[in-house]
């Protein structure tokens, strides 16, 4: 009975090491491309694009504004101010993405210094 005791363990620890390894491989993250000059060329683009929108936006509804109410330039101003605010908030939280997204790539190796050398 102490046989068929042990078979019985070992089978379901068997099994459970097989299910960990199934959500082990399942949870890694897949391995990116060594060349991604694209994708950081992609991500400088939506940054600069996501500024300038921003400070358009901003633009045409001082400008709208402005015409509506009769206060020219100062909402126009105004709207220029805070369409580069909202652009730069924009540009921050995209490269704040970028930040924890490769968060996991290491930087380098470290150097050996001279103190450092043995022979």
């Amino acid at each position: 009975m102490s046989d068929e005791k042990r078979t019985s363990q070992k089978s379901d620890l068997e099994d459970l090491e097989q299910r960990l390894e199934e959500v082990r491989k399942r949870r890694e993250k897949p391995q990116e491309t060594e060349d991604n000059n694209g994708s950081l060329l992609g991500m400088a683009w939506r940054m600069s694009t996501e500024l300038v929108v921003a400070v358009l936006v901003g633009t045409g509804l001082g400008y709208g504004l402005d015409k509506f109410l009769g206060t020219q330039p100062w909402i126009l101003l105004l709207g220029i101010g805070f369409g580069f605010a909202a652009g730069i908030m924009n540009v921050v939280r995209a490269a704040e993405k970028m930040d924890a997204a490769n968060a996991h790539v290491p930087l380098g190796e470290d150097l050996a210094d001279e103190d450092d050398e043995t022979d």
